[in-house]
Formats: structure tokens, C-alpha cells, sequence
């Protein structure tokens, strides 16, 4: 497996940013090392105030999917409901043929 250290402090990070619990142990929300990439997900609990269920834990998995997008990660919806979050590949677009600079403008 892929040691994705640096992944799973960028997103526990923009997710802590953006006012979500990411405490170890007093969250239902998970965020571990995935083979892919780091997935986001809710941890079973047995308190009162354990995991979201129904259209509560959909809203918070696109809050926190609508997060991560926008710090520019990928997101995708995984297996039960988690997220997988891998870091996005740098895209540079090649120069278009026969592409000139612009000249330069001189306003007199």
C-alpha cells in the first residue's frame, strides 16, 4: 500500500478548516489511508451521538466532497457511502501550434 501521509494531513487539515469534527476517537467522522488515495467516511458508534444516517450523513459526505473539491482534490463516491480523496494531477495544456505572443500595445 502507498503510504499517502501527506494526503491525510491536507485533507484531516481542509476539513478541520471548514468546521468539521476531525479529533481522533471523538468524531464519527473517519478519515483514513485508502490504497487509492485517503477515504472519508463515518465510523460505526454505539453513543447517542454516533454516526449521521439517511439524507444528514448525504448532506455532510457533499459538504465535506464540495470541501475537498474545492482545495483541489478529487473526490469520488467509494464503497458504503465513503469518499475517496486523491490529490489531482497537475494539468498543463500544450501551446497551441503556431501561437505567437500577443505584440506588445502602446497607448499614446
Amino acid at each position: 500500500m502507498v503510504d499517502h501521509r501527506e494526503l491525510l494531513d491536507s485533507v484531516t487539515e481542509a476539513l478541520a478548516r471548514a468546521g468539521f469534527d476531525t479529533a481522533p476517537g471523538a468524531s464519527p467522522l473517519s478519515i483514513d489511508r485508502h490504497p487509492e488515495g485517503v477515504a472519508v467516511g463515518w465510523s460505526p458508534g454505539a453513543e447517542a451521538d454516533g454516526p449521521p444516517s439517511g439524507p444528514v450523513r448525504a448532506a455532510l459526505s457533499g459538504a465535506a466532497a464540495l470541501v475537498l473539491r474545492d482545495r483541489g482534490f478529487l473526490v469520488t463516491e467509494a464503497e458504503e457511502g465513503e469518499l475517496l480523496v486523491r490529490c489531482a494531477e497537475p494539468v498543463t495544456a500544450p501551446p497551441e501550434p503556431g501561437a505567437e505572443a500577443a505584440p506588445e500595445q502602446w497607448w499614446g
